[in-house]
């Protein structure tokens, strides 16, 4: 099996698994503190509800519309109508008005029949960093009878919170490495770059809707401003370029040619970088990289069992988050996990401060035995709070949902436990300087103030 055909195999009983899951069960009660944004969702499982930068706004699609609600007037609504996306399609085949027809159980064959009229999907789905409209892309194919084939036509939209939509890039996906128009919008909304894959950085000019040549690897933005740090393709150097991509500063730091997966970041002051390698093809493989002062110098190594780790620099120095698990590589594929944590390294020091860890008992495989969770990680703006799912230590598979802090403090999400997979609702992060976090199940967009969350009933630890 190819990998392309892996991928739409996995993505079929992905969407597959959660239109069962929609069409075959209630909602269950919400908490009585929630607010509901909207109460007539209909979503794919991509792309996820997104909270605008500023976090007074939350963006999704439902009913096969654009759609943004803002949070702390409770209100939602409609700002464009996608055409051919899998909610747009699903919306059309239920009875108007009657929610009631989603509980109605959705066979196999139900599910491929609307999947065939899917003509468009939804990717590079994101707020401009003003918070002032969001962008999104819409892929297609088409038929091309010279070629005997299909081409992928890509057109990426910007829809203001007020104004006009605008098709601000388009173009075809190339059949070498199946780039084309898409990535992040800079912050001056000139460009789009694409990093997918080993190759250059793609930079998508919109100016003139094409391609623009450029001798980088890996760019990686800037936190707070229009620059961006990245590898210079020639000479393997980490340099800083400005919002036209030009050079404006070099650095020492040679970074070592990789094979396969790499990572890097950059931290709010602009002063450290931390970078990784992957070892071994897949993204459960180990990594190793380094923390680096672009001041002093100074360099530190770091190392993990797991490419798919999330580290976040904390905005103090070049103090940084992580998120994952450590284990040993088996002897083919995956990765055998003995711990999951999520801790903090502080600036100057490689050893990690857990806020909370699962050890799995030694000798056990970790393949068969209940997870320890560690999954939907989200973090508060000020980097005190996140969320975690955390294994049921019983009954079906799947996660509860909690808030911790950095204290180790732990509560858990009120409302009625379902036999979702991530129970008792999804979360989509937080909004409203840290004071809420937005929620949601099968049919509710909801917000739920934290001070609700860290009620006495709902204290763990």
């Amino acid at each position: 099996m190819t990998n392309s055909m892996g991928r739409r195999v996995v993505t079929f009983l992905l969407l597959l698994a959660s239109l069962r899951a929609i069409a075959c069960a209630r909602p269950a009660e919400l908490p009585a503190e929630s607010q509901v944004l909207d109460d007539k969702l209909i979503m794919d499982a991509r792309p996820e509800p997104l909270v605008s930068p500023d976090g007074r706004q939350v963006a999704y699609f439902s009913r096969g519309y654009a759609c943004v609600a803002d949070i702390a007037a409770g209100k939602s609504r409609q700002l464009i109508e996608v055409p051919g996306t899998w909610s747009h399609v699903y919306a059309k085949s239920v009875d108007p008005g009657d929610l009631d027809s989603l509980d109605h159980p959705v066979t196999a064959k139900k599910y491929k029949d609307l999947y065939r009229d899917v003509s468009q999907r939804i990717a590079d789905f994101q707020w401009t960093a003003d918070s002032a409209a969001i962008v999104y892309s819409l892929s297609h194919e088409i038929p091309r009878k010279e070629l005997d084939s299909h081409v992928t036509q890509v057109h990426v939209w910007r829809m203001p919170l007020t104004g006009e939509p605008k098709e601000i890039a388009s173009g075809d996906l190339s059949y070498s490495g199946r780039r084309g128009p898409g990535g992040v919008i800079t912050r001056d909304g000139r460009f789009l770059v694409n990093n997918s894959g080993r190759d250059r950085a793609l930079i998508w000019d919109l100016a003139t809707n094409k391609p623009r040549a450029t001798p980088f690897l890996n760019l990686t933005p800037s936190p707070t401003s229009g620059r961006w740090l990245c590898v210079e393709k020639d000479t393997r150097q980490l340099v800083v370029v400005d919002e036209g991509f030009q050079v404006i500063a070099r650095h020492d730091e040679i970074v070592p040619k990789s094979d396969y997966g790499f990572n890097m970041i950059w931290s709010p002051d602009e002063r450290f970088v931390f970078w990784r390698q992957q070892i071994g093809v897949d993204y459960y493989s180990n990594w190793d990289g380094c923390r680096y002062d672009l001041v002093t110098r100074d360099r530190q190594i770091f190392t993990g069992s797991y490419m798919n780790e999330a580290i976040i620099f904390t905005g103090h120095r070049g103090e940084f988050l992580r998120v994952g698990a450590s284990g040993i590589q088996g002897p083919g594929q995956g990765l055998t996990v003995r711990e999951q944590y999520v801790g903090l390294v502080p600036d100057g020091r490689v050893h990690m401060q857990r806020f909370w860890h699962h050890t799995h008992p030694t000798g056990q495989d970790s393949m068969v035995s209940r997870p320890g969770g560690g999954s939907q990680v989200l973090w508060s703006p000020d980097l005190q709070l996140f969320t975690i799912g955390l294994a049921r230590p019983q009954g079906p598979h799947g996660a509860v949902m909690h808030l911790a802090d950095r204290h180790r403090h732990l509560w858990r999400l009120p409302g009625e436990e379902t036999e979702d997979y991530v129970s008792p609702y999804q979360v989509a992060g937080f909004a409203l300087d840290g004071e809420s976090i937005i929620s949601y199940d099968k049919s509710r967009l909801f917000s739920l103030p934290v001070s609700a969350i860290k009620a006495a009933e709902n204290k763990l630890r």
